[in-house]
C-alpha cells in the first residue's frame, strides 16, 4: 500500500512540475521523506509530531476547564519552545 501512495505521489508531484506550479512542487518534495511515516511505522492513527500530540490536551482544557484561548496560545508556546528550543521555563 506504501509503495501504491509513493507512485500516486510522484505522479501528482510530475502533474504539478508539467503545469509549472513550482510552489506546490516544493512543498511536496519537502514532505515526501515525511509523507508516510506513520503508515510506515504502523502507528494506526497517531502521530509522531509533538505538536500534534499537544493538541487534545490544550482543546480539552479550554473546552472542559474553560481556559482563554489566549491563556491556552502561551501555555503552547512555551511548551513547544521546551520542545524544540530546550527552553525549560
Amino acid at each position: 500500500m506504501i509503495e501504491s501512495k509513493k507512485a500516486r505521489l510522484k505522479k501528482v508531484i510530475d502533474y504539478c512540475q508539467e503545469k509549472e506550479f513550482k510552489r506546490c512542487v516544493s512543498y511536496l518534495e519537502n514532505a515526501r521523506e515525511d509523507m508516510f511515516t506513520a503508515l510506515e511505522n504502523r502507528l494506526e492513527g497517531k502521530t509522531t509530531s509533538r505538536v500534534e500530540r499537544l493538541f487534545p490536551t490544550v482543546h480539552m482544557r479550554v473546552n472542559v476547564s474553560k481556559w482563554s484561548t489566549e491563556g491556552a496560545l502561551n501555555v503552547t508556546k512555551v511548551r513547544l519552545a521546551y520542545y524544540y528550543n530546550g527552553f525549560d521555563a
